[in-house]
């Protein structure tokens, strides 16, 4: 047997080679949260290509598969992520801010009021490393390790969803405590729709993307969370 077939095994049985993988994900946050870093989701997307090229498994088996019917998996995505955005607009922040007493913090997307180059900048990432890469990273590799580590029953995979929403939640600590509460409850959507998908990842993936465009789109228009 191979030194990657040997380490693969270990990472596949409940011991203390799967656990330290599961410290890994939480520690990258806690580096994100001290400053230290400043993108602990990509780092997590790294981690996972290498857990997955250990254990000769691929992002298929997480999730990365064509959906039942492509038609309807859009257009829900559609129809959620717009509805999903508008109520965290008119109701989730606004909430959370009078809750918190504190503003969502959007001093990361700069001025993008009227510029249309930064717009298109922004939609880039959204497409690539938020939809496509978070969701690859939080919903497809983190939910299944905490899976993984609680036996795969059907309260492992809800336990899965409740962790990995919480770390999304803190890798956007740049957006202030009104941003991470926000992202931990469209974690739990994200997650939510990961499940009743048969842990699919496209109908997350293409949600996180309308409602970021639909976010980034109002921003563009001048539209700011009060």
């Amino acid at each position: 047997m191979s030194r990657r077939d040997a380490i693969g095994r270990r990472l596949r049985e409940r011991g203390p080679w799967l656990a330290l993988e599961l410290l890994i994900p939480p520690l990258l946050i806690a580096l994100r949260v001290a400053g230290v870093i400043r993108n602990p989701s990509l780092l997590i997307l790294i981690v996972a290509q290498v857990s997955l090229w250990l254990r000769r498994s691929g992002w298929r088996d997480l999730g990365l598969r064509a959906p039942g019917s492509w038609r309807r998996t859009i257009l829900l995505a559609i129809g959620i992520g717009i509805a999903y955005d508008l109520v965290d607009i008119f109701a989730l922040v606004p909430a959370l801010q009078a809750l918190t007493g504190q503003k969502l913090r959007l001093d990361q997307v700069g001025d993008l009021s009227g510029n249309s180059m930064m717009l298109v900048y922004f939609l880039v990432l959204t497409w690539t490393l938020a939809a496509f890469g978070e969701e690859l990273a939080y919903r497809g590799y983190v939910l299944n390790r905490i899976a993984d580590g609680l036996g795969r029953s059907r309260a492992a995979f809800v336990a899965g969803a409740v962790g990995v929403s919480v770390l999304f939640g803190f890798a956007h600590k740049a957006q202030g405590i009104v941003g991470i509460a926000d992202n931990m409850l469209a974690g739990v959507l994200f997650a939510s729709l990961y499940l009743a998908s048969g842990r699919n990842l496209w109908l997350p993936m293409l949600v996180h993307g309308v409602i970021d465009t639909t976010s980034f789109v109002l921003l563009y228009l001048g539209f700011w969370p009060k």
